[in-house]
């Protein structure tokens, strides 16, 4: 058996296909036809290891040279794997694109990336046909979902691509030399970053930088029993390098959704019952507010038996964590309280649930010692897909609440002066690609590179992030005001869903604020008050005084410069649709400023 280098992802993948060939490697809806199904699928090993090995017997065919790329348009499924595989094998890049993104900017990446090949999900198909005239590079399309009819000679169907594969197998050898060929320093992906404003930048991401994350693994205790539940878009370094990549490697099986929607993760954590979930804070807003929303329905001895119960295990998490003894009649109590936890968490499919991490943003520190009084132990990480992205993680071996952990071995981090984050490491990118003047905006002259964010390193070595450099606004006061934090504080409101900060410039701070509308429906409801949509709902006046209380219990923790004077209820939550909202699941601040314009200028009038 052959034995390849593990310092590159294609080195990996082929050696766990020999190594495991019958193990399984892939679950998701997805049938081997690739059609989507109520169903769970799986591919093991060595079926995955066939069809990756038959696309680039395609993609030879057709002229795929050593540093070429091809691009992945598609929402999370096997075949966007298999694409992604495919390319890598053969030395070249993959250039993922995210299945929302608009036509004007899958023609930018595509053309500015020089991709040759194109693999895209039926519903994306149209968006690259509009723009393939107008990418010189662009020379097959590949369609990964069924289509009923071809549009044009460009195109190809899966099944095409892979029987073209089939008819060249005398290939395979050839695969197996550029993966031996492929070095640590090659381009592995090149990740267009999601920018608020201009054209999105190609982050140039080697194996060398991928496979540094590695370091986590033994740290998490990750075994190959574990599954995955990989729903963030694989298109985005976080869920590329911590799912794909980090179950891949160990390996373990990865349990692939297609959507971050409530209902699609809901069906997954029921169906596929995981065991490890990296996720952004906003899932784990939204499992807190579901369990809470569920125990409003229970009687009220229920609700004060899980209160209890959660104070106790918060208790003993706390203890645990700052790795200090546990008194036995705490011991004793949660014992009493664990089968109503247990009960809970195989409810919403978290029964099997034993580590998750967050990342993509802070997270309120309540959320994390409300699950892990659970018995789910939640870390919280740094990163940016320009890090590949994890520079900072907490672990079971070394976790500080409320910060973003300890640097990753071989990561040199420093604050400077104006209390932004340097970091320089194995994980930090090659550099932007075609892009000499941004390489030269982010890196420093010693050669680290710039995050954006700013913060503080404690005398422990713990990272801890106050805001984003470019989020931070100045009132007509002279004070500086870092919305995360404030917004944050909403994190665990059960009336609460989302709240984005305003008052750049002005006198004092504002914000707009939108319910947790399946809440307050029910609250409402108990009220006796009358409604007929949210539109209305969010107008009545006990609506808004309720709001408003919860406002001010926030106010009472903040100074007086960085409270809200002022809200506006919106009937709708922000999202990637809507534009408010990156992929990611960052807020887009310049565009909710511009679409909210008339509702933000009416809390400022000329006289306030």
């Amino acid at each position: 058996m052959k034995t390849f280098s593990d310092q590159t992802v294609s080195g990996s993948a082929m050696n766990n296909a020999q190594k495991y060939p019958n193990k399984v490697y892939i679950m998701s809806r997805y049938n081997k036809q690739g059609v989507r199904t109520d169903q769970l699928h799986s591919y093991t090993w060595g079926e995955a290891d066939r069809i990756i090995r038959d696309l680039c017997n395609a993609l030879l065919t057709l002229g795929f040279k050593e540093f070429d790329r091809s691009a992945v348009f598609s929402v999370n499924q096997p075949r966007w794997i298999f694409a992604t595989h495919a390319a890598i094998s053969l030395r070249g890049a993959f250039v993922p694109i995210y299945p929302t993104s608009k036509a004007e900017d899958v023609w930018w990446i595509l053309h500015d990336s020089g991709s040759r090949f194109c693999f895209c999900g039926k519903e994306q198909l149209p968006k690259v046909l509009e723009v393939k005239d107008r990418v010189e590079t662009l020379e097959k399309i590949i369609a990964i979902d069924p289509l009923e009819s071809k549009p044009d000679g460009s195109v190809m169907t899966f099944e095409e691509f892979v029987e073209l594969g089939q008819k060249n197998r005398h290939l395979d050898s050839e695969i197996e030399k550029r993966v031996e060929r492929t070095e640590p320093e090659d381009l592995v992906a090149l990740i267009y970053t999601s920018g608020t404003t201009g054209r999105p930048k190609g982050v140039m991401l080697t194996h060398r930088n991928v496979v540094s994350q590695r370091v986590l693994i033994d740290d998490l205790e990750l075994s190959q029993d574990d599954i995955f539940l990989a729903h963030l878009p694989m298109c985005h370094s976080y869920g590329f390098s911590a799912d794909l990549l980090g179950a891949g490697y160990i390996p373990a099986v990865l349990a692939v959704l297609d959507s971050l929607q409530s209902d699609e993760i809901r069906w997954g954590l029921q169906t596929v019952r995981p065991t490890i979930m990296n996720s952004v804070p906003r899932l784990w807003e939204k499992l807190y507010i579901q369990i809470n929303t569920l125990l409003r329905e229970r009687p009220p001895f229920m609700q004060k038996y899980f209160n209890w119960g959660i104070s106790v295990g918060s208790k003993i998490f706390l203890l645990e964590n700052e790795k200090k003894p546990v008194p036995v009649s705490l011991k004793l109590k949660y014992r009493l309280a664990k089968p109503l936890f247990n009960l809970i968490r195989k409810k919403a499919g978290l029964d099997r649930l034993r580590l998750c991490s967050t990342g993509g943003g802070p997270i309120n520190p309540d959320l994390i010692v409300f699950f892990g009084a659970m018995g789910i132990k939640l870390y919280q990480g740094f990163g940016l897909t320009e890090t590949s992205p994890i520079i900072n993680a907490c672990t079971p071996k070394a976790n500080k609440l409320g910060t973003c952990g300890k640097p990753l071995p071989g990561v040199i981090e420093k604050i400077a002066e104006d209390g932004e984050i340097l970091v320089k490491g194995p994980q930090v990118m090659k550099g932007y690609w075609n892009n000499p003047e941004a390489n030269k905006e982010v890196f420093t002259e010693d050669g680290f590179f710039k995050t954006g964010d700013i913060g503080f390193i404690d005398e422990e070595g713990y990272l801890t992030i106050t805001d984003r450099k470019k989020e931070l606004f100045k009132t007509s006061g002279g004070k500086y005001v870092a919305p995360q934090p404030i917004e944050n504080e909403f994190n665990t409101d059960p009336y609460i869903e989302q709240v984005a900060l305003v008052g750049d410039g002005e006198k004092f701070i504002s914000a707009l604020i939108i319910p947790e509308f399946g809440a307050l429906r029910n609250w409402a409801k108990e009220k006796g008050i009358q409604f007929s949509s949210n539109s209305e709902l969010i107008k009545h006046p006990d609506v808004i005084a309720l709001i408003q209380s919860r406002v001010d219990l926030v106010n009472q923790r903040l100074a007086r410069y960085e409270q809200i004077k002022k809200f506006v209820l919106l009937d709708k939550p922000f999202s990637e649709e809507g534009g408010e909202l990156t992929p990611s699941q960052k807020k887009k601040r310049r565009v909710i400023q511009k679409k909210y314009a008339d509702l933000i200028r009416s809390m400022y009038p000329p006289d306030a």
